[in-house]
């Protein structure tokens, strides 16, 4: 019964595969947004860090998922977020990205997830007035900071 199983699993897998043909159709109504995170970024006043990151978030409805890459070493991770607010300002926390903390030196994925958030959020995100922030133990107020911006 298990063997019938896989070898269905594996057809289907195979029937998709074919299906494809080396094309990926994303749909119209998906959203990319991408943010650079850096300490100079910070708002009000820049961080000096070596700390650096990526992140990558996609909107379909009111479904906002994201993945958050530290790309160059970063110490003790206790928070992250989306943040309102214009890349020259501070703003209020919109959306709590739920980061793995972390101890010294890491590297790797921190925040991978998703949520269904209200209207304002998705407006926010649209005007270019929204950024992902990653807080430390060193930087509590946040160690590195980008803006999002739409692909």
């Amino acid at each position: 019964m298990r063997a019938t199983r896989v070898m269905g699993l594996l057809a289907i897998g195979a029937a998709v595969a074919l299906a494809c043909k080396d094309t990926i159709n994303i749909p119209s109504s998906v959203e990319i947004y991408t943010a650079t995170l850096n300490g100079s970024n910070e708002r009000p006043t820049a961080v000096t860090t070596t700390a650096t990151g990526a992140a990558t978030f996609t909107v379909l409805a009111n479904l906002v998922s994201w993945k958050v890459d530290i790309t160059s070493a970063i110490d003790s991770v206790t928070i992250g977020h989306i943040h309102d607010g214009a890349a020259d300002a501070a703003g209020g926390v919109i959306v709590n990205l739920s980061p793995t903390p972390t101890g010294v030196g890491f590297s790797g994925t921190v925040a991978i997830g998703s949520a269904t958030v209200v209207d304002s959020v998705l407006t926010l995100m649209r005007a270019g007035n929204s950024y992902v922030n990653i807080h430390t133990k060193k930087n509590p107020g946040g160690e590195i900071r980008g803006q999002l911006i739409k692909q």
